[in-house]
């Protein structure tokens, strides 16, 4: 199906864009090829999904056509790995070990087991955190409230615990009132201070707070 797809919308691109469409893709598959290892898949199949460029309707749809061929390849091995039983081997004593290796306090290892286990409306799971932490050599965590969210306020905050780092995990907890705009100006501050290639994790809580609190890990 998805081939077809794929051959339907060549024949109306020209024959030059979609040899270059092919291209940006044309990497992932040997990648895919090449990778038993569940969360290496995960993190391509990120990747994958992450590849925008503002074109033609047509050329959008190739590219998306594409995508969807690559993420079905990789869901398809990822179910050949789970058909196995094979153990993903993380956990959280992982985290644990990781948090020591980075003289990272201790109360951030119950933070990140919360985030991951607690009841809350969007929770962190261990592939997450895997990959976020996936072969990076520092990772620093921090606490703060934000108060203000207009610029000047969240980009002090942001800048200088971002500054140089590669990808974020940012565990959120807000009160009643707090909006997903506001949410979102948060998500947003922090993607701006990352490279364009960096990753993110989310989770996010309701609790009694003033103001909105972040517990912010940042590696590289």
């Amino acid at each position: 199906m998805i081939k077809a797809e794929i051959a339907n919308y060549k024949k109306r691109v020209n024959p030059k864009i979609a040899r270059d469409i092919s291209d940006i893709i044309k990497p992932y598959w040997k990648l895919i090829d090449n990778s038993s290892d569940y969360y290496k898949l995960r993190t391509l199949a990120f990747d994958i999904r992450r590849i925008n460029i503002k074109v033609k309707k047509d050329v959008e749809l190739l590219l998306g056509a594409f995508q969807k061929a690559a993420w079905q390849k990789i869901e398809g091995k990822i179910k050949r790995i789970e058909g196995t039983g094979k153990d993903k081997d993380f956990n959280s004593k992982n985290i644990k070990e990781f948090l020591d290796k980075h003289n990272i306090d201790g109360s951030y290892y119950r933070i990140l087991l919360n985030a991951i286990n607690e009841n809350i409306l969007i929770n962190l799971c261990l592939e997450d955190f895997k990959l976020i932490t996936n072969k990076i050599k520092k990772a620093k965590c921090s606490t703060f409230e934000i108060g203000s969210l207009v610029n000047n306020d969240i980009d002090r905050l942001m800048r200088p615990r971002l500054k140089g780092m590669k990808n974020a995990i940012l565990i959120l907890t807000g009160n009643n009132q707090t909006t997903l705009d506001e949410l979102d100006f948060v998500w947003q501050s922090a993607l701006k201070y990352l490279p364009k290639n960096g990753k993110t994790a989310f989770a996010y809580k309701i609790d009694d707070v003033n103001r909105l609190q972040l517990n912010l890990m940042a590696v590289k």
